[in-house]
């Protein structure tokens, strides 16, 4: 007969390599403390329930606390031969207490116990990812004064469009970060929901409390249908998206890095401790978490391409297919908030050239709409007529090799082509780049007195967030800490005989 927890219907036992292939072990880990918490849970719901008697409660909840006692000292290690978390956790409590520890698994099953260890360690990493996004964006709405008036140039279609701030940039990448944090927030509500007690599929002949479980865990209400909640994986789906909405959002952020830090635009420095070098060419200095924060978007991608396709052929009720979520999407979510946290300490030093991206918006003409605005508002030119003579403008300062820092040609070419009278120091000032800067203050715009209101809700926004995350957090942290106390006032009242059973 096999030796599995299993094996009562077995007359041998699977090979090493059927082992080898089927275990999980090796991704479980990190599950561990948040099986302990839910073993130590049903057991108070089981005891409560009359499921087990007192008895028997307190000898499981005894050598459940010594076990996460034994684990928050990096006690407890998993063995591969029994395959996963979920038996590890009950032979180790079977090794303690004795054949009474096989009584801690009744009316469940690992189908609703994978579930809700799953549910908990990405709970727990949400907050983590929420409240690094929220820093992040908080620490790019916080950007210094001076870069309100830090020009650089703005792109469209990778081509010079318009003068924006350091600032303006920022908080362009700031609000994403908060839309990354937003979607995480909101799938919250649909990964914070307990699938404990529905057992194998159909529930239980047992007279469980699923609510009480649920609320000792931390969970905010319980899932409705047994074979809904121990089949579904939507939810790891939902998170991988945003996930990898968020990692797409850092790569775009990335590539400008990148791209700004070439010699050819030489906007950005980045800070010796985020690059490397070259081991043959002695000049070169490589962003390279920029450069991988890029790369490794794709791992977060491909966890969701791969959840998606491990999902859409198994249908309702447990499939091992199932179990082939975790390496990918514990990979794929953990390789975003890492990224996420150096990208965030790359920010707080890197370094923008504000002179050069003034010398680039004189050069590549970036100010030419400005013109065509004036033509509008002091000329009442239609825009679209504006537009054409600003056109013939750059067309004819560009054919004699020159830029707009000429505003005697540009002032010559209005006046011979089409009868406006500018003069050059008057076009020097409409075509200042920080001039231009200073002067947009529709709403949402990159003019200082916008960028102010824009950051003051940005902040009020991202400290929300902030209070958020840390309020979830502590009511965690309050439910696992009412469910020890529980767990140990329970084990206080012991009798001595049981303690000595215990013992041994």
């Amino acid at each position: 007969m096999s030796e599995k927890l299993w094996g009562g219907r077995f007359a041998s036992d699977i090979t090493d390599d059927v082992l080898k292939y089927t275990e999980t072990v090796s991704v479980d880990h990190r599950m561990l403390e948040f099986d302990m918490w839910q073993n130590i849970a049903h057991v108070l719901m089981l005891g409560a329930q009359g499921i087990n008697d007192d008895a028997d409660t307190r000898v499981l909840l005894s050598g459940l606390l010594a076990m996460e006692e034994q684990r928050t000292a990096d006690g407890l290690t998993l063995d591969v031969r029994h395959e996963d978390v979920h038996l590890n956790t009950e032979q180790m409590l079977i090794s303690r207490v004795g054949e009474v520890g096989g009584r801690m698994h009744t009316a469940r099953s690992r189908n609703d116990q994978v579930q809700t260890d799953a549910r908990m360690v990405t709970r727990s990493w949400i907050l983590d990812a929420v409240r690094e996004l929220a820093g992040f964006a908080a620490e790019l709405f916080g950007c210094p004064a001076e870069e309100l008036q830090t020009v650089i140039p703005g792109y469209t279609h990778s081509q010079a469009a318009q003068p924006i701030s350091v600032a303006f940039w920022k908080a362009a990448h700031a609000n994403a970060l908060l839309r990354d944090a937003d979607r995480l927030v909101e799938a919250w509500k649909r990964v914070n929901v307990s699938p404990l007690g529905t057992c194998a599929l159909a529930g239980t002949t047992f007279d469980l409390d699923r609510r009480y479980p649920a609320r000792l865990l931390g969970f905010d209400g319980v899932l409705p249908n047994a074979l809904d909640a121990t089949s579904t994986r939507d939810w790891t789906v939902e998170v991988a998206a945003a996930a990898a909405s968020g990692a797409a959002n850092i790569s775009r952020m990335q590539e400008e890095i990148v791209t700004w830090s070439s010699n050819e635009y030489a906007l950005v420095q980045v800070h010796d401790s985020f690059a490397t070098g070259s081991s043959i060419m002695p000049q070169k200095k490589n962003p390279v978490v920029a450069e991988l924060a890029r790369g490794k978007s794709g791992r977060v991608i491909g966890a969701l391409v791969q959840l998606l396709v491990m999902e859409k052929s198994v249908g309702l009720g447990y499939s091992c297919d199932l179990q082939e979520d975790k390496p990918f999407y514990w990979a794929g979510i953990d390789t975003y908030l890492e990224t996420i946290r150096l990208c965030r300490q790359q920010n707080l030093r890197t370094g923008f050239d504000g002179v050069r991206g003034e010398a680039l918006c004189w050069d590549n003409f970036s100010t030419a709409t400005e013109l065509a605005n004036a033509l509008v508002s002091r000329f009442k030119v239609p825009f679209r007529a504006a537009h054409r003579i600003s056109g013939d403008v750059v067309a004819t300062v560009m054919a004699q090799g020159q830029t707009l820092r000429n505003t005697d040609l540009v002032s010559r070419t209005l006046k011979d082509g089409h009868d406006i009278d500018l003069g050059g120091d008057e076009l020097r000032q409409i075509l200042d780049p920080r001039n231009a800067l200073n002067g947009y203050r529709s709403e949402g715009a990159t003019g200082p007195a916008s960028m102010r209101v824009q950051q003051a809700e940005g902040l009020k926004a991202t400290a929300e967030r902030l209070a958020w995350a840390k309020e979830r957090r502590a009511r965690l942290d309050l439910a696992k800490t009412e469910t020890l106390k529980t767990a140990g006032e329970i084990v206080s009242r012991l009798a001595p005989a049981s303690e000595a059973e215990v013992a041994r």
